[in-house]
């Protein structure tokens, strides 16, 4: 009894403790963001043109529905490694639809998003009812999606999308921003709302930091945890439709390595591979870092096979760093 007493008053403390007001390591990836903007800005000439940055912006737009998803599974204490290859998947079985059997875009694309839908319950179904450790639930998927998405590449290599396929991602406002970016802007704010302030989104992180106490007081996690895992996939989904149509042709390797990528970025952001902690503002913060850190290997010329040597060094570096501040938890 007086352990689970100890569990309830823990649960109790979560929300407190993640409404800190004045909390220095949750703003600072936006000091590393600036400081990094601020480095290249005075280094390159060409880097703070409005051209670049709102290339990189728009770049941030489309990505940015992968690690979405899988910020909303790290909160809970779970993880999808299958983000890149349904990334993959969806961005070429939408042009395999399309070219190979006259379906309108419209409708090519909602199909392509109900199987990346079907992928993630999968994964939330098996994680839920035969307690599947998530990390290699999703490796499976990972591996059995890579090799359908290779297939489909190869199938259609060298082929260009049709306009509208290719129009999708560079649909504007007022003929000055991209659609996406609009929806970036929207999304972060309306989704930092509810998870703040909306009981039904703070359970995901009572879920983060012990399932137990969460059943305990009557959360439904297992409907929760299949749903957040069908998001992750149909977001995967989402920002490989937007990257195949922006690239106008299906690409070797498209999504090898972004699930990594988007691990990264959301734990930069403050997220924990150990639960209950994350924010969707800070994910996509850790996200621009990044592709800022990447744009300026373009401007320093160089190679961008060195993108993934950044990418590993600094998953590692925050993974030891969120191990060290969670230690007192995986003690527990």
């Amino acid at each position: 009894m007086e352990k689970i007493s100890a569990e309830n008053k823990k649960l109790n403390n979560i929300k407190t403790n993640n409404n800190r007001s004045l909390d220095l390591s949750r703003y600072s990836i936006f000091i590393v963001v600036i400081a990094t903007l601020l480095f290249l800005s005075i280094s390159r000439q060409n880097f703070f043109t409005y051209q670049n940055i709102y290339s990189i912006f728009y770049g941030l737009s489309i990505e940015f529905y992968a690690v979405l998803g899988l910020t909303l599974l790290l909160i809970m204490g779970e993880v999808d490694l299958s983000v890149g290859s349904v990334f993959a998947f969806a961005g070429i079985f939408t042009g395999v639809m399309v070219l190979k059997t006259g379906m309108p875009v419209w409708v090519a694309i909602p199909l392509s998003l109900f199987v990346c839908g079907i992928v993630g319950l999968i994964n939330g179904f098996f994680v839920v009812k035969f307690k599947i450790n998530s990390l290699m639930m999703t490796i499976g998927t990972m591996i059995l999606f890579r090799g359908i998405a290779d297939g489909l590449i190869r199938l259609l290599e060298g082929v260009t999308y049709p306009s509208e396929y290719r129009m999708v991602s560079k649909i504007k406002i007022g003929g000055e921003f991209n659609l996406t970016i609009i929806f970036l802007i929207l999304i972060i704010i309306i989704l930092e709302i509810l998870l703040y302030y909306n009981i039904s989104f703070r359970k995901l992180y009572y879920m983060g930091e012990n399932i137990f106490s969460a059943r305990l007081y009557g959360i439904k996690t297992d409907r929760i945890k299949v749903i957040i895992f069908i998001l992750s996939s149909i977001g995967a989904g989402i920002a490989g439709i937007l990257a195949a149509s922006r690239s106008g042709h299906s690409v070797h390797n498209t999504g090898v390595g972004l699930e990594f990528k988007m691990i990264t970025a959301a734990v930069l952001g403050g997220a924990s591979l150990f639960g209950g902690k994350g924010s969707i503002l800070r994910s996509a913060a850790g996200l621009l870092f990044l592709a800022t850190i990447f744009n300026g290997f373009v401007m320093y010329n160089i190679d961008p096979v060195f993108t993934g040597v950044v990418t590993g060094a600094v998953l590692i570096i925050v993974i030891i760093i969120d191990t060290r501040i969670n230690r007192e938890k995986i003690e527990y």
